[in-house]
């Protein structure tokens, strides 16, 4: 649940892309003044796999990560440029990647770190969906069904990239020690991942009861319940949530808000820029 099903081959450039945007960003944060060569590379890989990806994701209807793939692309020309030219935004917006990439590749590839975040989310998944009255079978260790409905738990339904994401927010935003945020991460992740299994069991139930029937199904699967379940309302739920978690966290961080802000006028100041030249204006 959650990821597009990939084509032939496509693990193996998934793995390699990876691998290169892992080591890009290691070698980022030590680096130095060769430091913005290291983040290029780290976000050219960031946004390869995001395309890598884009045909299983548009096989599936999901419009969340086509749409990201399409905007990263200006998102990497305008990174790049204002790399080269030393920005110290695109620098810290930059630490931030680097920093949930660290976090996040080692818990994607190493299997005993996958499966236990997998084998927590199905257990909790499981208990909460039997605690409000439903019946569901644990059909493998990794799978739990209901109704005929199979649902396969893989790493992207554990929430861990939202979680090393906000690691990487908190760890960008300057003049906060390291203790400060360490005592603002655990909390965050913690609040993030008990939301996520919240996430999971809700479209669990839903597609298995089938709330979605009378609902088009413009995936052409012939069950509607998954697509408006998952790919409309979990994930918007989940980007309202991001944006008031980080808006909340504005209020402890204030060095927070002035990160957003430079980063916002950062892409809209050249994106601004581009479409006055185009246009003649």
């Amino acid at each position: 649940m959650g990821r597009a099903t990939p084509l032939p081959g496509s693990y193996l450039m998934t793995e390699v892309i990876v691998l290169a945007g892992f080591l890009a960003s290691a070698l980022f944060l030590i680096a130095g003044r060769y430091a913005k060569y290291a983040a290029i590379a780290g976000w050219t890989c960031i946004v390869l796999n995001l395309i890598s990806e884009l045909p299983g994701y548009l096989r599936e209807v999901n419009f969340l990560y086509p749409t990201l793939a399409l905007l990263s692309l200006p998102f990497l020309a305008i990174t790049i440029m204002s790399l080269l030219n030393d920005n110290p935004v695109a620098l810290r917006i930059s630490t931030t990647a680097a920093v949930a990439t660290l976090i996040f590749v080692p818990f994607a590839f190493i299997p005993v770190l996958r499966d236990a975040l997998i084998g927590i989310v199905v257990t909790c998944a499981f208990g909460i969906a039997t605690a409000m009255g439903h019946h569901p079978v644990m059909y493998a260790w990794d799978v739990i069904a209901e109704n005929g409905f199979y649902n396969q738990i893989i790493f992207c339904c554990t929430g861990f990239l939202a979680i090393a994401m906000m690691a990487g927010i908190i760890a960008g935003v300057p003049g906060v020690t390291v203790r400060q945020r360490v005592a603002l991460i655990i909390p965050v992740a913690v609040t993030l991942f008990c939301l996520n299994i919240l996430r999971v069991t809700g479209v669990f139930i839903a597609v298995s009861g089938r709330w979605f029937d009378g609902l088009p199904d413009p995936a052409g699967t012939g069950n509607a319940n998954f697509f408006w379940a998952h790919n409309v309302i979990a994930e918007a739920l989940a980007i309202l949530f991001l944006i008031a978690l980080i808006a909340g966290l504005c209020r402890v961080l204030p060095g927070l808000w002035d990160y957003a802000r430079d980063v916002v006028y950062l892409y809209m100041g050249e994106c601004k820029t581009v479409l006055q030249k185009a246009f003649g204006k």
